[in-house]
């Protein structure tokens, strides 16, 4: 029997962030300094994977409410949809990895936790509603199935009845 080498569990302030580096400078400072006052605030949820080896933070994301206009849809998407101005989604608003992590498909991991927490009967979502920083995120979120928003190539979604087909 295997243990897995991560555990991702809610973000709290025993968790040590000093040392956390993902490369990229704008999320290694928002997990340095934003993080857990967006908690406070009840704008985001952060998760964190944690080496239950090292203990040391592996890589983190965060969760909100969100909604898509319905013109983003894609066409085919969108006729099936009620004549709402938007559905309701959840946000995986940031997600990074520690640079000493990267590469084992721990961010698949997360974005699997993310879609698992998005999904749960507490409410309704339709998606998971991502924006790419940059087009290599979009490729890797396009590489696990996320859909680019029409006219918004760099907001990406996943319709959640994916994951009944996983």
């Amino acid at each position: 029997m295997s243990i897995s080498p991560f555990s991702i569990v809610p973000f709290s302030r025993e968790h040590p962030k000093a040392g956390f580096c993902s490369g990229s400078e704008i999320l290694d400072r928002y997990f340095a300094e934003r993080a857990g006052q967006d908690i406070k605030r009840n704008l985001a949820r952060c998760f964190v994977a944690i080496d239950n080896e090292q203990k040391n933070i592996a890589g983190f994301y965060t969760l909100s409410a969100a909604q898509i206009p319905l013109m983003n849809l894609p066409e085919q998407l969108a006729k099936k949809m009620p004549r709402y101005d938007a559905v309701p989604a959840s946000r995986l608003g940031r997600l990074a990895i520690d640079k000493h992590y990267q590469g084992r498909g721990l961010g698949q991991a997360l974005i699997a936790d993310a879609l698992k927490k998005s999904a749960r009967d507490s409410m309704a979502v339709y998606a998971m509603l991502v924006d790419a920083k940059d087009d290599n995120a979009a490729a890797f979120y396009r590489h696990h199935g996320f859909i680019p928003c029409t006219g918004k190539p760099q907001t990406l979604f996943l319709p959640l009845k994916t994951l009944s087909k996983l």
